[in-house]
């Protein structure tokens, strides 16, 4: 491009820019108690990209008052100091050239107008500097409510089930033209849906998850009375279940349409949808019958639904041997329309052993007119033996070897005589308190194979119990390491097995022997346990100890676990909170209270110290130790036995923490004009000491001058960040950590405006037990005073410089003037004059 022509674009370019500042467009209609935020913008400026900006404030279009400002802390008129300190009034940088003004808690007195404007940064002045916008504050008229004002409720409905929701929203009159809005909400966890809404306009709105079923009619909004709004949910899903609220928010006139000014949300109910239940009970347990009779078996249906539901029902047989199938014996039922029945099984020959069970699926109705399965559940099996003709089976019991006390071995043994060619086998069964609690121990099948009781699964595990077949009809359980729960009686039940047409085998009889008791006396185990205070906690940060105690009786050789708890005054229902633990394998855990600053250790056999350091105030309260007696069995597992709670070891301090005292003083009270002057800060405590690491300091230092009140000098912060404060002309100055507790102030070239009182201000920071840092008050120390002295040689030596300095300027213009003046006014034509003197001398000579 031709330069010429590149120079007249950009002189073109620089003539056509116009600064810009921008505003909404008002007014702006806010409602008294909300917030207004109000973006102000700059563009085609010069100058730096980041422009500055300040607020005025007029109520009367008087001369406005200073808000806030991007550059200048002391713009804030005292009317909205407070405000702007709290963070009710906040300015917020978007960008470079654009910023948010945010009021909170806005009232009738804020309302006027707010005028926003950028210092120039231009070469010439272009454009608006300022722009304003006018904010009224509307009256606080929206109500909203649940049904009579009710509190948030729980209502419970199953799927296919309708619940209806009621919500009061009203809006006064206001100065303005309002309309309201009302929108209905689901939230799940922190997940929000919205489901319907009655928007500004009197149009229903459904959310995006609701659409279709606001089509269907399943979903809907209708009113009750002049400012009621009933939302219906008509064959509720599962995904219906949450917490339900109504919002009301006020709508006004805007220059680009609707806003929204206001806006109030209550929560009306909590809804909970469960599942369509269906409960299936067999009507018999156990069954023995002789092959070839009739089977008769029953059982009870019923569905858990607010809507309507059809049951089907199935009979299943899952044989000892072969694959589960439906059973035989006529058609399949149809649907029946009750939600409650009992439905029979006949079948007209008994035959096969097995499991059988009742199977019930629950049908519910869609939007469309068609039924679908909603749940289904099976019965409890029913246990069918099909015995062959019976046959003699005797049983008996006898104890081999009976104990004496706990850890001892018991053996007892079960002899079964049965008819020729059967197989035999034995079942245990041990009752703690009567023949009526009988439990499984464990039972062998016909092909020897074993299945223990649930509650004696880990002792078989562990090798405890052992099962023994001597000879065909001589069986053994034997318990290597006897307790307390296995005294009471005991039960063999001898089994005789047949084989069946299909080659596998049946139990053919079933016959109990009498019972074997197996009883011992033993005395009862006692625990004593007892907590003392052995180290008094005077403040905050100091050392807690206390001393637990534990002694035992009736406990062969034992062990202890120990658990510290903390009871806070106002725990609740929830209880005492684990502090820290030690098991009896001296295994140490932690509670969420022990924050890694206390132990627990073991002093010696049934004493241990609990310590905890650095303690906060949320660390008052009751401390007790709960201590568990252990002892071993024979196999080498350790077993609880008792367990006891000490008495309560309060947990109080006399103070809150340490005090701290701030002093400030100088060398010097007095410096020359030009001199370095140095003021220290002194921090010290009162009370417990503290580690350099859990406190910090943030110091500033102040100066008081004749008739201007104190002002900041500068400032450094817990994170030694140094700030310094509006100088006004003053000195240089310099403000540096000495150690943990001193800081030094320096005024580098000290001048008059320096005189004046000094001091210091301190805030402290303690950390917390959690990790966490809390602010104390700030201390103020006491006032140092300096003045400042002129050196009466330095007082004119600038004068006097100076003087001679303009002197000589003056002598050197002067001559130089001289030699213009010689040089340029007083030059002669030396032609004419020497031909005209020439004349005159000729002349003068011939006289």
């Amino acid at each position: 491009m031709n330069p010429k022509t590149l120079l007249l674009l950009m002189l073109c370019t620089r003539a056509a820019w116009s600064r810009v500042v921008r505003v909404p467009r008002g007014p702006l209609l806010r409602v008294d108690g909300t917030e207004v935020s109000i973006p102000c913008d700059v563009s085609d400026y010069e100058g730096p990209a980041e422009q500055n900006f300040e607020w005025l404030f007029s109520s009367d279009g008087s001369a406005g008052l200073g808000v806030l400002s991007t550059w200048d802390p002391s713009f804030t008129d005292p009317a909205f100091s407070s405000r702007v300190t709290s963070g009710g009034i906040r300015l917020q940088r978007i960008g470079p050239s654009r910023v948010v003004l945010r009021i909170q808690q806005l009232h009738a007195a804020d309302a006027g107008t707010y005028t926003c404007s950028t210092p120039s940064t231009d070469a010439t002045v272009r454009g608006n500097y300022e722009d304003r916008v006018q904010l009224k504050v509307l009256p606080d008229t929206l109500s909203v409510a649940g049904a009579k004002g009710r509190l948030a409720s729980t209502r419970n409905v199953t799927v296919g089930g309708s619940f209806q929701l009621l919500c009061h929203a009203a809006s006064s009159e206001t100065p303005a033209h309002t309309h309201l809005s009302v929108t209905w909400e689901r939230r799940m966890g922190t997940e929000a849906v919205e489901v319907l809404t009655l928007t500004h306009l009197g149009r229903i709105q459904p959310g995006s998850e609701y659409e279709s079923r606001y089509g269907t009619g399943e979903v809907g909004l209708g009113t009750a009375g002049a400012d009621g709004f009933r939302l219906t949910v008509n064959r509720a899903e599962s995904a219906d279940a949450g917490e339900y609220s109504c919002t009301a928010a006020t709508w006004v006139p805007a220059p680009d349409g609707w806003e929204k000014i206001q806006e109030k949300r209550v929560p009306i109910a909590r809804v909970e949808v469960r599942p369509i239940g269906v409960s299936v009970k067999a009507l018999l347990s156990d069954v023995r019958i002789s092959e070839g009779l009739p089977l008769n078996l029953s059982c009870l249906v019923s569905a858990d639904s607010d809507g309507p539901v059809l049951t089907r029902v199935r009979w299943l047989l899952s044989p000892d041997s072969g694959e589960p199938r439906k059973l035989p014996g006529g058609p399949e039922p149809d649907l029946v329309g009750t939600n409650e029945g009992i439905y029979q099984l006949l079948l007209p020959r008994a035959w096969d052993s097995g499991n059988y069970s009742c199977q019930a699926t629950a049908w519910a109705p869609r939007g469309n007119g068609t039924w679908h399965p909603a749940a289904e559940t099976e019965s409890e099996a029913v246990r069918v033996m099909v015995l062959p003709p019976e046959a003699d089976l005797v049983v008996s019991l006898s104890a081999a070897l009976l104990p004496l006390s706990s850890e001892e071995p018991m053996e007892l043994l079960c002899r079964v005589a049965g008819p020729e060619g059967a197989r035999l086998s034995v079942s245990w069964y041990h009752s703690p308190s009567s023949p009526a609690g009988a439990r499984l121990v464990g039972s062998l099948d016909q092909d020897w194979t074993l299945r223990v009781g649930e509650e004696y699964r880990q002792r078989m595990e562990r090798g405890e119990l052992i099962f023994l077949r001597r000879d065909p009809q001589t069986f053994v359980m034997r318990i290597q390491w006897t307790t307390e729960a296995d005294r009471g009686s005991y039960r063999c039940v001898g089994i005789a097995w047949g084989q069946q047409r299909n080659d596998s085998w049946a139990p053919s009889a079933e016959v109990p022997s009498s019972p074997a008791v197996v009883y011992w006396e033993e005395e009862e185990p006692s625990l004593a346990v007892n907590a003392q205070l052995t180290k008094l906690v005077p403040a905050a940060g100091g050392t807690f100890e206390m001393l637990c105690a534990v002694s035992a009786a009736n406990i062969p050789s034992p062990r202890y676990s120990v658990q510290v708890t903390l009871d806070r005054p106002l725990t609740g229902p929830v209880g005492p909170a684990p502090v820290i633990s030690l098991s009896h394998d001296g295994l140490t855990g932690r509670g969420p209270e022990s924050a890694g600053n206390a132990v627990l250790e073991k002093v010696k056999p049934g004493l241990y110290r609990f310590t905890k350091y650095r303690t906060q105030t949320q660390d008052t309260g009751a401390y007790r130790c709960a201590i568990t007696a252990w002892t071993q069995g024979g196999g080498g597992a350790w077993r609880e036995i008792r367990n006891q709670t000490s008495n309560p070891v309060p947990l109080e301090f006399q103070t809150s923490g340490p005090v701290f005292n701030v002093t400030a003083h100088t060398d010097r009270s007095s410096v020359y004009a030009g001199e370095r002057a140095e003021f220290w800060c002194i921090i010290s405590t009162d009370g417990p000491a503290m580690d350099p690491e859990d406190v910090a300091f943030e110091v500033s230092w102040f100066a008081e001058r004749l008739g201007a009140g104190a002002g900041p000098l500068v400032l450094v912060d817990r994170a030694a960040q140094v700030r310094s404060g509006r100088r006004n002309g003053t000195s240089e100055v310099a403000l540096e950590r000495v150690s943990d507790m001193e800081y030094r102030l320096r005024i580098y070239g000290c001048e008059e405006g320096d005189a004046g009182g000094h001091y210091c201000a301190v805030t402290p920071w303690v950390r917390s037990g959690e990790g966490g840092w809390n602010q104390q008050e700030a201390i103020r120390s006491n006032v140092v005073s300096i003045s400042v002295r002129m050196d009466l040689l330095s007082t004119f030596r600038y004068p006097l410089l100076i003087g001679m300095g303009l002197s000589l300027l003056a002598g050197l213009f002067s001559c130089l003037i001289g030699y213009c003046s010689s040089r340029l006014c007083c030059k002669t034509h030396p032609k004419q004059d020497v031909r005209r003197e020439h004349r005159r001398l000729m002349a003068m000579e011939m006289d």
